[in-house]
């Protein structure tokens, strides 16, 4: 037998979910997936050579604080020679207003259409925050589609942070969403990203790509007080929000790792 998973990705929904029901208590009956129970039973052999990602910059953040440094990656000689960073940080002025940030969605369907401009042959995946904003970005990728006459390539996607798992693009469009309201109040409210577990989703939505991730924010690092909050998936995002900035600023360090021989664990 051979269970394959990621127990650092999204985990199973609890939403069509049959609890077994029995009177007799067992410690196997409170895992939440086979993956989960497998690992009780069987030795775990860690995957160490990721394929996805042409420049180190793509998976270096997740290496660090999902995978404990453990990735081994063969840069794409091409893409590192031309210089450019693998992440763009592109801060815009939105508000938040009906759980959607007009302003950002208008700046992804703007880069949506210079990217197909420029680089035609590029799949383009756009990751949203929440379903709302989804459907916004959906909505004007349309009505630009309609005014222009530009048709929307079939390869396109525009997903929510639930329903990306899975998915690759040469260029992943990444929408942050929140921002302060019309009072110039920030919430500190990311939806599924707050509950526990919650990181999993941003380690998700930040390595669909195979090229580049281009960032679109109205929010800074710093405006993320995240001292106080419980779970690990708002502090991550401040972390990876500072991180995309420095590598589009020019200043990535790569994470050095040293191979180590172990038995499987």
């Amino acid at each position: 037998i051979v269970v394959a998973g990621d127990d650092k990705q999204l985990r199973p929904s609890e939403l069509y979910q049959v609890r077994w029901d029995d009177s007799a208590e067992s410690p196997d009956l409170e895992v939440d997936s086979l993956l989960e129970l497998s690992e009780r039973y069987l030795s775990t052999t860690h995957l160490q050579g990721h394929y996805r990602s042409k420049s180190l910059e793509l998976i270096d953040f997740s290496n660090r604080h999902f995978y404990e440094g453990r990735l081994q990656l063969l840069p794409d000689r091409e893409i590192i020679n031309r210089g450019e960073p693998a992440i763009e940080y592109y801060a815009v002025q939105g508000l938040w207003e009906n759980q959607t940030n007009q302003v950002e969605a208008a700046a992804v369907v703007t880069k949506v259409v210079e990217i197909l401009q420029e680089h035609p042959e590029k799949e383009i995946g756009v990751v949203t925050f929440n379903a709302p904003q989804q459907m916004l970005v959906l909505d004007l990728l349309e009505a630009e589609s309609l005014n222009s006459g530009w048709v929307i390539p079939a390869s396109l996607f525009v997903r929510n942070i639930e329903n990306v798992q899975g998915d690759e693009k040469d260029y992943i469009i990444f929408s942050m969403g929140y921002a302060p309201d019309k009072n110039g109040k920030m919430f500190m409210q990311f939806g599924s990203l707050n509950a526990a577990g919650g990181e999993n989703r941003l380690n998700v939505a930040v390595t669909r790509a195979r090229e580049k991730i281009i960032l679109i924010t109205s929010i800074s690092p710093e405006q993320l007080n995240v001292h106080e909050v419980k779970n690990e998936g708002p502090k991550l995002l401040r972390q990876y929000l500072e991180f995309a900035r420095d590598v589009f600023q020019g200043k990535f360090v790569p994470t050095v790792t040293h191979r180590v021989n172990q038995s499987p664990a």
